[in-house]
């Protein structure tokens, strides 16, 4: 068992050459956000951005396109109703898909033809994980030769797996570890300690509380996630990262905030991140 504290992440984190430039830093995808829920789709963009994707671009369909427009003046975006996504894949370093995309007949296409296609990880939250419950689709993932990271809550990991929530609480790290390895995945289990498993080892967050608890928090993480990935670090080295980050970042805030907001916390990330290479 592997604790993430902040010696863990300073032996693994890559301070940046001060010569790089963006192309250095790679290329997110984020498909997420939908008409009701466009916040997930600007948590988890910004989050990618805040977390130093040297490019971020965020597919929407066209009932959204314009909403985002106007909301992200620092991302690149895409029409997916107007654009073919899988003839675009090999621009980018990672792909979040899921938070607040919705669950419909197209998206769930989207997903079942990115994870048999998409060479490179994919990080699948909230409605995707959805989909992957509703569609049996997760045997895809046995056979996927790329990474693809899973980041559910507990409910959301209850309907992954048909097992009663206290069940899963009382047993998460073993179930992780399990669940990981059944279906070639990183797993990374949200809790107050969230429990993260490669299916070969089982790693434990040390950063976070309930300030945190509110809408929005998790679709953050996702981005920081896909955005680590695409800044060519390991899938497991990404995923324990912005974890540590993610947690720590809601730490410093509850020094003196009773509870904070996913906007608040998107302002400390640099911080907390350029933390660690002092």
């Amino acid at each position: 068992m592997v604790f993430i504290d902040f010696d863990y992440v300073k032996d693994r984190f890559k301070p940046r050459d001060p010569e790089s430039y963006k192309g250095d830093f790679g290329h997110t995808l984020i498909l997420c956000g939908s008409y009701g829920m466009v916040g997930a789709g600007f948590f988890a963009s910004m989050g990618a951005v805040k977390s130093g994707s040297g490019l971020t671009t965020l597919g929407t369909y066209s009932g959204t396109f314009n909403i985002f427009s106007i909301k992200l003046n620092e991302v690149m975006l895409i029409n997916l109703d107007k654009v073919n996504i899988m003839e675009k894949l090999d621009k980018f370093s990672s792909i979040v898909f899921g938070c607040g995309f919705g669950i419909n007949e197209k998206n769930k296409a989207l997903l079942k033809k990115l994870l048999l296609k998409y060479k490179k990880p994919i990080v699948i939250d909230a409605d995707g994980l959805s989909i992957l419950s509703k569609n049996n689709n997760l045997d895809l993932l046995k056979e996927r030769k790329f990474p693809t990271i899973l980041t559910p809550h507990y409910g959301e990991f209850s309907r992954l797996t048909d097992l009663d929530i206290e069940y899963i609480k009382n047993n998460n790290a073993a179930l992780a570890k399990e669940f990981a390895k059944k279906y070639n995945c990183i797993l990374l289990l949200k809790d107050h300690r969230t429990v993260i498993s490669d299916g070969k080892d089982i790693y434990i967050n040390t950063t976070g509380n309930s300030v945190m608890a509110t809408g929005g928090m998790g679709d953050i993480l996702s981005g920081v996630i896909g955005s680590l990935i695409s800044q060519k670090y390991s899938p497991i080295e990404a995923v324990t990262l912005a974890t540590y980050f993610h947690g720590r970042a809601g730490e410093v805030f509850s020094k003196s905030h009773y509870c904070i907001t996913p906007t608040l916390l998107l302002e400390m990330l640099p911080k907390i991140i350029k933390e660690t290479e002092f």
